[in-house]
C-alpha cells in the first residue's frame, strides 16, 4: 500500500514538474517507505522522494531528546519550585519522559516554566537596580 501511495504521488508530478515530492509518514509507515527507498533506489531514491515523519512524531523524538538532555538537570525541581506542576524529583517522571503525548502539553509546561522563571529573574533585576540606574520595563528587559 505505501509503495502503491508513493507511485500515485509520483504519477501526480506533472503538476509541479521538477520539484521532490515531500510525503508524510508516522512511524511504523516511516519505516515501511525507506525500506521501500533502500529496496529500489532506482525508483524510489532520495533524489526523487524525500520521506520525513509526521509532525507528532517529529515533536515526540524532540521532546525525548530534550528530557535526555535535561534529566538530571534540576528541571524537575524547578518546575515543582515553580508550581507548575506536581511531578517530583523522579528521573523518569513524566516532566523529563512522558509515555504519551496530549498536543501541546508538554510545550506548554516548559513555557509556563520558563515564563516564571524569566519572571523572577525580572524581579531580581529589579532589586539589584540602583536608584541611579535606568530601570527597564520587562519588555524592553527581555
Amino acid at each position: 500500500m505505501i509503495k502503491h501511495s508513493i507511485d500515485v504521488i509520483h504519477s501526480s508530478q506533472h503538476f509541479n514538474p521538477g520539484q521532490t515530492p515531500v510525503v508524510t509518514f508516522d512511524q511504523p509507515l516511516f519505516a515501511l517507505a525507506k525500506q521501500i527507498q533502500w529496496k529500489w533506489p532506482e525508483e524510489y531514491d532520495e533524489q526523487k522522494f524525500v520521506v520525513v515523519f509526521g509532525g507528532l512524531h517529529i515533536e515526540m523524538a524532540a521532546l525525548k531528546t530534550l528530557g535526555d538532555w535535561l534529566q538530571g538537570s534540576g528541571w524537575v525541581q524547578a518546575l515543582v519550585q515553580a508550581e507548575i506542576t506536581k511531578c517530583r524529583g523522579s528521573a523518569d517522571s513524566s516532566c523529563v519522559h512522558p509515555m504519551s503525548v496530549e498536543p501541546g502539553a508538554p510545550i506548554r509546561s516548559h513555557a509556563a516554566a520558563l515564563s516564571t522563571l524569566q519572571r523572577q529573574a525580572y524581579d531580581h533585576y529589579l532589586e539589584l537596580s540602583d536608584e541611579r540606574d535606568e530601570v527597564l520595563e520587562f519588555d524592553d528587559w527581555c
